[in-house]
């Protein structure tokens, strides 16, 4: 996070607000930061805290009838390629809707994005489909393609796909994501541990383009490289399976009316069925 202070003005007022409070908050030194126990349980409340003063200015422009204040989404890293994305065309619609509302993006890996979402740090999320949680919906956006590719630099890029047997494909090392699901399967058609992790897009195409490894990446994500003879897919009808990408929202908050308004335009750009027509007031 950015504060625009010094490391040293930060610690000054850090060591302020432990001399007020008491204790220690945490330890730091030339070993790096650590917050204490004690230090932790602060943290969380003051987040909580800082949460709940949000919602209070939010349900009292609700009360206006008002559509203003920051709207946060959650959104996982490297969708921007996939031609179905209507993202960009939802938020022009809702830049452009007063200057009083202020639209964040946070992205991140989807085990970060859906974090965020339970902790009460983003409004809603785009993000592929995860294990339902309760009173957590997830409304369908639109799907990615996955294909199982591997480098120039691999045995198998000079290879037909006729050649190449499910058996093959079983024995190959591979790179998997580091974060794991069990709606995807990413992983099931190996028969041994992955010898790479990553858990950002770019790395899994890293490796990839390594030649050491092959591994599952979105179509339109792997383009590029396969435009370029970098990169091909290894029997492409075979080796895949869809992800659903979805706008999920915690039903359990008391949303404003900017993030209603919001999720009902990006809801509306990609046709899904709660995106009926959005909100719009006066």
């Amino acid at each position: 996070m950015l504060t625009n202070l010094s490391r040293s003005t930060i610690s000054s007022h850090m060591a302020n607000l432990e001399t007020r409070l008491g204790f220690k908050l945490c330890r730091r030194g030339r070993a790096g930061f650590q917050l204490t126990s004690k230090g932790g349980i602060v943290y969380e409340n003051a987040r909580l805290l800082l949460t709940s003063i949000d919602s209070y200015f939010a349900q009292i422009n609700g009360l206006r009838e008002q559509i203003v204040g920051e709207v946060v989404i959650g959104v996982v890293d490297n969708l921007i390629t996939n031609k179905s994305n209507r993202l960009s065309v939802a938020l022009s619609k809702v830049c452009g809707f007063s200057e009083q509302l202020r639209i964040t993006l946070r992205i991140a890996p989807p085990d970060k994005v859906e974090d965020d979402l339970i902790r009460g740090q983003v409004d809603m999320a785009v993000t592929p489909e995860f294990q339902p949680r309760r009173a957590i919906s997830q409304t369908p956006l639109f799907s990615e393609t996955e294909r199982l590719y591997c480098g120039r630099q691999h045995p198998l890029y000079t290879q037909p796909d006729a050649a190449i047997s499910a058996g093959l494909i079983a024995e190959q090392d591979y790179v998997r994501r580091g974060y794991v699901s069990s709606l995807t399967a990413y992983s099931s058609v190996f028969s041994r541990p992955a010898i790479a992790v990553s858990y950002q897009m770019e790395g899994l195409a890293h490796f990839i383009l390594s030649g050491r490894c092959v591994g599952f990446l979105p179509e339109d994500y792997a383009q590029y490289w396969v435009d370029r003879s970098d990169m091909r897919a290894l029997r492409s009808e075979d080796f895949c399976f869809h992800v659903n990408i979805c706008l999920a929202l915690d039903e359990r908050l008391e949303h404003s009316l900017a993030a209603r308004y919001v999720y009902d335009v990006i809801a509306g750009a990609h046709n899904s069925p709660r995106g009926g027509s959005p909100i719009l007031l006066g």
